[in-house]
């Protein structure tokens, strides 16, 4: 007890005990402790003995704060300042955690996690967090109800003009280096609407126009400087292809078209320096973008796609690779697939610049499940997909199509965990294969309550609280509501998807194989997807919605699934022994598989999960000096029906020469063999990073068990 120095009191604390008494007793609602101490401190106050009142609130002040030093959040708050705590600081890798915006962002979310996850989730998904069979991703974003992503429908907005927010508005571009200036700007203004990425889903297409209209602007110059103003031209008639022009008027037609190609590759070049430079999303991150091209074959559309290959290719101001936008290139027999074809030297050029950059990834549209949805007459409807993977084409709500509609959110599921509760890895002799199904449906079922009901906040936003996304339409519709209008109808255009992380580890507690290793193993695994895409599809049916199945990326998660394991079951051999579960479906990165096999493998799977899928082989040395057998390996991917790929391979950078190729332990042209000087781009759940240093523990542990596929 602590006294002050006039003494202690009997009468005045038994007044003001029986005063507490009187007045809890009466209360027929339960009086909290704090409460209490508030009754306290005021009789306190309003007595003779202030020094006891000092003291008394001086003792609150001392518990609150030991009671917020065991805290959680207090936790969580001293590993982001001192940067020491990985699993939150190092959640995003293309997030600096360590920068005072990073540290900002991650207070910010990770209140917003405790909030969400304590006030606002169901019980029973928190339950199932807490046991490890359910992730609920972007959790920071639940209880606003942002959504996920978006194939931004550049088309519409650069031909109509946008507004931005209520700072005013930005008329349509009138030359291809506007255009792409405003692309720029677009990508960072919806970015502030949503969590996830922004992509465009038919680039080409969509800025072809506006090389037509620099092409006219830089003719009507070449005219009057070469005196070619003989004859009137209209503006219809002042396109590239235009035959008449260059015999009518040679001078200005081959002045008119260097002047635009040397203005597209500045655009280009441009608009990739802006969108690795501008820090528009949270955490001081630049916006995540994917652009997806390849199929437009007019001269305008492939100079544009030209354009973007050769400016990411020539790199960053010092030749860094840049890491925004993901570049995405669809594959499509009778366009760029074979000599004969009109793209095919696109496809050469978009080899090439994989080879030496890592992007451009490449999108099969001959995929028989992506096939089924393209017209040639409507660019979009050729299969695009977002950088991680994200992909969104079939629609129960009309004709497939991808500019203006997204993910809305998903949720994933730890097969892992089903299989050692259930496999022989637990000590049976035979799993017990009936349980696991029951189980796995209990499962499915909370991750889809958990994802309508997430929907359901989504859907009761109002249209204002994302307003440059609804102001101009970029979701479908959007300018059609009112500022209050609810979102609701406009969503469901867009899907809500299951994940599914560590399909290899779950087989290998349940059989003691995984599918790279035995036939009848990878029977199963294939029946178990199989499955958990009949599941969507059945309940798409039921709600009427876009329920789709996904093959997660998986950043974190990976690692958080890992440590979970662990602390239950221990590390078992093949099992939870690494720091890290095996994404989706993909064969263990450690395991010793041919490339060709490995594609051959995974294949099958990309039919499966409509929401999104991507497989990679690993490569050895500098990829760049053997493109055709780059080229082999890509189109043998895309021949057995994969639908979306992309070749690892080294690209280091030495910061203290710039030399740009294959860095082992030290420089090759300076010696230089510290590695905060040296950058090593890598690729983590689709996208690129551009310093492994930004990869969680659980992921690096990933990049150096990756085996090379020969």
């Amino acid at each position: 007890m602590r006294v002050t120095e006039p003494g202690i009191d009997n009468e005045l604390a038994e007044k003001i005990a029986l005063k507490i008494y009187q007045q809890t007793d009466k209360n027929t609602e339960q009086v909290s402790v704090e409460g209490i101490q508030d009754s306290i401190e005021k009789d306190l106050m309003m007595s003779s003995r202030k020094d006891v009142a000092k003291e008394f609130i001086k003792y609150r002040q001392k518990r609150t704060e030991e009671r917020l030093k065991q805290s959680e959040l207090f936790k969580i708050g001293e590993g982001i300042i001192s940067g020491e705590n990985e699993e939150v600081t190092k959640e995003n890798a293309n997030l600096n955690g360590e920068s005072f915006s990073g540290k900002m962002n991650r207070f910010g979310s990770e209140y917003s996690k405790m909030y969400a996850r304590n006030v606002i989730l169901p019980k029973r998904l928190v339950k199932a967090i807490d046991e490890g069979y359910v992730y609920v991703h972007d959790l920071d974003h639940y209880a606003v109800g942002t959504h996920n992503c978006l194939f931004i429908p550049f088309e519409k907005l650069l031909a109509n003009g946008f507004y931005v927010s209520d700072k005013g508005s930005v008329r349509t571009p009138n030359s291809i280096m506007t255009a792409m200036a405003q692309v720029a700007i677009i990508f960072q203004c919806q970015q502030n609407s949503q969590f996830g990425g922004c992509g465009a889903a038919k680039f080409d297409w969509d800025l072809a126009p506006y090389v037509t209209k620099s092409f006219r602007k830089h003719f009507r110059k070449g005219q009057m400087y070469f005196g070619e103003t003989y004859a009137d031209v209209k503006d219809s008639e002042l396109y590239i292809d235009n035959n008449c022009l260059l015999q009518a008027f040679p001078k200005s037609y081959t002045y008119a078209r260097e002047e635009t190609e040397i203005e597209t590759k500045q655009a280009a070049e441009s608009m990739i320096h802006n969108l690795n430079t501008m820090a528009s999303r949270a955490g001081g991150q630049v916006p995540f973008t994917s652009i997806t091209f390849g199929l437009c074959t007019s001269t305008e559309g492939r100079m544009v796609s030209n354009a973007i290959l050769e400016a990411s290719m020539k790199g960053l101001g010092h030749s860094e690779t840049a890491i925004f936008p993901q570049l995405i290139f669809q594959c499509k027999q009778g366009i760029n697939q074979s000599e004969k074809e009109p793209n095919y030297d696109l496809f050469l050029k978009a080899i090439e610049c994989s080879s030496k950059r890592l992007f451009p990834n490449f999108v099969n549209v001959d995929a028989d499940f992506n096939l089924q949805y393209y017209d040639p007459a409507d660019s979009d409807t050729a299969i695009a997909t977002m950088g991680c993977r994200t992909r969104v084409i079939s629609n129960r709500f009309g004709k497939a199509y991808q500019s203006g509609r997204g993910n809305i959110s998903f949720n994933s599921i730890n097969l892992t965990k089903l299989g050692i509760e259930y496999g022989i890895v637990n000590g049976r002799t035979e799993p017990d294969i009936d349980e696991f199904w029951d189980k796995l449906d209990e499962v499915l079922d909370i991750t889809l309550d958990g994802l309508l009901h997430r929907y359901d906040i989504q859907g009761n936003q109002p249209a204002k609280a994302s307003d440059f996304m609804m102001q101009n339409g970029s979701w479908i519709d959007g300018e059609k509501l009112k500022p209050n209008q609810k979102v609701k109808d406009l969503l469901k255009m867009g899907s809500i998807s299951i994940g599914f992380v560590g399909l290899a580890e779950c087989l290998k507690a349940l059989f003691g194989k995984h599918h790279g290793e035995d036939e009848d193993v990878w029977d199963f695994g294939k029946g178990l997807i199989q499955y958990i895409r009949s599941y969507c599809d059945r309940k798409s049916d039921e709600y009427d919605m876009n329920i789709t199945c996904f093959a997660t990326p998986a950043e974190s998660l990976a690692g958080n699934f890992a440590k979970v394991l662990q602390k239950q079951y221990g590390k078992i051999e093949g099992v939870t022994n690494r720091d890290y579960l095996t994404n989706s479906f993909h064969i263990p990165v450690y395991y010793d598989i041919a490339a060709y096999k490995k594609i051959d493998l995974e294949a099958p799977f990309h039919k499966l999960t409509n929401a999104g899928h991507i497989s990679y082989v690993e490569l050895d040395g500098n990829a760049r000096n053997n493109q055709e057998a780059f080229k082999r390996i890509v189109q043998y991917a895309l021949s057995k029906n994969m639908g979306y790929f992309s070749i690892n391979h080294p690209v280091d950078k030495c910061m203290t020469c710039n030399f740009d190729g294959v860095i082992n332990n030290d420089c090759p042209l300076c010696g230089e063999d510290n590695e905060n000087n040296i950058s090593r781009i890598r690729r983590v759940t689709g996208y690129l990073v551009g310093n492994l240093n930004r990869f969680n523990a659980a992921k690096r542990a990933e990049e150096q068990d990756r085996v090379r596929h020969t």
